[in-house]
């Protein structure tokens, strides 16, 4: 492909949408607006519009936009997705309903905890008369008539998108699609969802119910990103639009509107990409990646300086077997709001009030405590220079919100926003350590990366609770999600599914074989999308387990050779290490099966760069002002513009740094390195 035009990455968050824009000049600018929840596809283009003012560019100057949407996400939060109907094999219709009869993993000894329902309704779940077996022969021809029959109910329901989901169809999807072409010509401009091309893997069920969320959430996805090609078409002509995918990767427009599935938490997915790609610059290879926005914690792992995916991950409790980064969400951030229970504790979140009506210091109406109030009264945050000026905080509405909650608890307005900060902060660390301790892993190891809108406030804190030596705030903290959209590759996954073939049966040549068709594909499917073939990577990778064990591991294959004989063992001895490192023992002398071959396709982007800047010194002190800290009370504190700061500084705290699109804190006692690029390097103490 070729470079030099600008390129912007947008992120829509709950409260702001972010901007990022790099021109052929390697100028970046970013830009924030609110998010407009009614119609998100708004908030993108007053995003677009402000940092394209800021860097005077015309229509004609941008080549391509990068989106990581968060509509999708949304539906299935707010169950607002289209309304969907299953066809299944016959005696399987209840896949769905009985599922793993497993509890949730969050209320396990709960009672009042339930799975949630799923998408389809049972009266919408149909079963077609057809089997294939479990190596794919064909037991049972397909009636069509049952099909039909299907299809004459999904009308009377005036179903609105279908999902196919039949046995064993990820080894032979004649009759998958045989059903689709019956129920299309019946029901003409209803998408429909087929499982060998959604998620072509075993496990019914989970296979079902990523199939069945794809087709419950396309026509949404598609209705949006009509509306928001048109908008873009009108505002910056012929510019290409990409998605972002949870996989880490983007996806051009017509892909994610049928595979709508692959966009949920895209723009969580940006933040940890970008993560990886700025601790790669410092030698930080291990690195818990944290994003603090006004509605969410999104948090993300990076060992060996890559960013983790999984094939099992879950939206909104319902499983999903597509390959995806490992991000675990939980409802703290900015906006998230205090309040005490019944029993008289303080409780934050997961409640936010969003970008409508937001915090109340916003003076958009909010009537409830938030996070972001908190840390006004508290000092963290300049009523007037917030947002970079453009929103003016009001400094006595946050504390009449909190003034209930502080007699409440029989505190003061400001013990009570501590506690608020404290109470959050508590939150946050028990999210980090269900991804890193609960695992096994141990984060004191890692650094934390802290970022997003509220992120820099909270960082140290989160560090000093999880006894880790170093917090990063890196520059442009406030729209660095949307940096990792802009340095994302486009993204393809591919998969074969083996059905259950021995290490020692498995024949090296066929597995070759299999590989190289998927790669074929990849570079097929690349190069429509403009990719020449130096820009094009191709990894493999393996599912393996143990046999009669039910989950498998994911283990990369050495790249650039053929599979033989010799690398099926050594591929064998990988798994064993991996296994032992993530059990701590493993099952010598069992027979090891080969479940799944994948391709990884990668069509490589132009890297950016953040800015550099030399130590002539400047006078980086701007201000004092009073920052309220427990044991201390209110301390004289030291405030910075982040921009005036020069590498090599340190900063002593107690203070402040500010900039357009975030703050940072430094509590007494503890101290901030400035990098090359701005970035903040925390020393925390215990």
């Amino acid at each position: 492909m070729t470079f030099g035009r600008a390129r912007i990455g947008i992120d829509v968050g709950g409260t702001f949408t972010d901007a990022i824009l790099v021109d052929g000049a390697g100028r970046l600018l970013s830009a924030k607006a609110f998010t407009t929840p009614t119609d998100r596809s708004q908030g993108v283009i007053d995003a677009v519009r402000a940092v394209m003012t800021q860097g005077s560019l015309a229509p004609q100057d941008v080549r391509d936009i990068v989106h990581g949407s968060t509509t999708g996400t949304n539906a299935l939060i707010e169950r607002a997705g289209a309304r969907t109907g299953l066809l299944t094999t016959a005696g399987f219709r209840d896949v769905l309903e009985i599922g793993r009869v497993m509890r949730p993993m969050e209320g396990i000894y709960d009672m009042s905890v339930d799975r949630p329902p799923p998408l389809v309704p049972r009266r919408s779940c149909l079963e077609a008369i057809e089997r294939i077996g479990a190596q794919g022969e064909v037991l049972l021809a397909l009636d069509e008539r049952s099909v039909e029959r299907a299809a004459e109910i999904f009308a009377q329901q005036e179903i609105e998108a279908i999902a196919i989901c039949f046995l064993f169809s990820f080894l032979n999807p004649d009759h998958e699609r045989r059903a689709a072409e019956i129920l299309a010509r019946r029901l003409q401009h209803v998408p429909i969802s087929q499982s060998h091309q959604i998620s072509p893997e075993y496990r019914e069920y989970e296979r079902a119910s990523t199939t069945v969320m794809n087709a419950y959430l396309a026509p949404v996805m598609g209705d949006y990103l009509d509306r928001l090609k048109h908008r873009l078409a009108s505002e910056l002509g012929r510019a290409t639009i990409f998605v972002m995918q949870a996989n880490g990767g983007a996806t051009t427009v017509d892909s994610a509107r049928t595979r709508a599935v692959a966009t949920v938490n895209s723009g969580p997915a940006g933040g940890v990409v970008a993560a990886a790609w700025y601790g790669r610059q410092y030698g930080r290879e291990r690195i818990v990646s944290v994003d603090m926005g006004g509605t969410s914690f999104d948090i993300g792992l990076i060992e060996c300086g890559v960013s983790q995916v999984t094939t099992e991950g879950n939206f909104q409790g319902l499983p999903v077997k597509l390959p995806m980064l490992d991000l675990h969400i939980i409802g703290a951030g900015g906006g998230s709001i205090a309040w005490v229970d019944s029993a008289g504790a303080l409780n934050v979140g997961p409640r936010s009030a969003g970008a409508d009506p937001g915090p109340a210091c916003y003076g958009r109406d909010g009537q409830n405590a938030t996070v972001t109030d908190a840390n006004l009264v508290l000092g963290r945050l300049d009523p007037i220079s917030f947002h970079g000026g453009n929103t003016k905080l009001d400094a006595a509405a946050a504390r009449t919100v909190i003034a209930p909650i502080a007699e409440r608890l029989r505190l003061s307005v400001e013990e009570a926003a501590l506690g608020v900060i404290k109470v959050v902060n508590a939150n946050m660390v028990k999210g980090i350590a269900t991804v890193t301790v609960q695992r096994g892993i141990d984060v004191r190891e890692f650094s934390l990366l802290s970022f997003g809108g509220a992120g820099g406030l909270h960082a140290v804190d989160l560090a000093r609770e999880l006894e880790m030596r170093e917090a990063i705030v890196p520059p442009l903290p406030g729209v660095f999600s949307a940096i990792g959209l802009l340095v994302a590759d486009v993204r393809h996954d591919f998969v074969t599914a083996l059905g259950g073939l021995t290490s020692t049966s498995a024949d090296p040549d066929e597995l070759e074989r299999r590989f190289q068709a998927m790669e074929s594909s990849a570079r097929q499917t690349l190069q429509a999308e403009g990719f020449d073939d130096l820009a094009i990577d191709l990894i493999r990778s393996a599912d393996l387990k143990v046999a009669g064990q039910t989950y498998e591991l994911t283990v990369p294959l050495p790249q650039g050779a053929p599979v033989t004989a010799k690398g099926v063992s050594a591929l064998v001895e990988a798994f064993g290490k991996l296994y032992r490192e993530r059990y701590a023992f493993f099952f010598e002398g069992e027979p090891i099966e080969l479940v799944n071959l994948r391709v990884a396709a990668f069509g490589r982007n132009a890297s950016i760069k953040l800015p550099r800047f030399d130590g002539e010194a400047l006078a980086p002190r701007t201000s004092v002002r009073p920052v309220y800290f427990e044991k201390l009370g209110y301390v004289d504190t030291s405030v910075f513009q982040r921009e005036r700061l020069r590498p090599g500084i340190r900063l002593a705290g107690p203070a402040v740094i500010e900039e357009a699109t975030s703050a940072t804190l430094i509590p007494p006692g503890m101290s901030a390195d400035v990098a090359p690029d701005l970035g903040l390097f925390l020393r925390v103490e215990s």
